[in-house]
């Protein structure tokens, strides 16, 4: 828990656990990179992940980085989703083929 450079979250309603995310600052100069931020599915699509991504950004500037930075895997459309609405652009992707289907299997 009290690992150098690292801030990791527990995302609660009215004291219950909801999820849960783990950042960590200085990833690059003045980033803080978000290794991962759950929201349990019971309680999705009531604002809770807007609410986490929020929180993240303060505690980015409250240790004096600049710029968050998720990675995010295709087809997890709730997360892209989630990351466009509040303001990240996409700064990089990556393509993958599964050799063992054939090229256009």
């Amino acid at each position: 828990m009290a690992t150098c450079d690292n801030t990791l979250l527990v995302l609660q309603v009215d004291g219950e656990p909801i999820g849960n995310g783990w950042l960590r600052h200085g990833h690059l100069p003045e980033v803080t990179y978000g290794y991962s931020l759950v929201v349990d599915p019971e309680f999705r699509g009531r604002g809770h992940g807007r609410s986490a991504m929020a929180i993240g950004e303060q505690v980015t500037w409250d240790v004096g980085d600049r710029v968050v930075m998720f990675n995010v895997f295709g087809g997890n459309e709730a997360a892209m989703s989630l990351y466009t609405a509040v303001g990240y652009r996409v700064v990089e992707e990556t393509r993958s083929c599964d050799l063992a289907a054939g090229v256009d299997g």
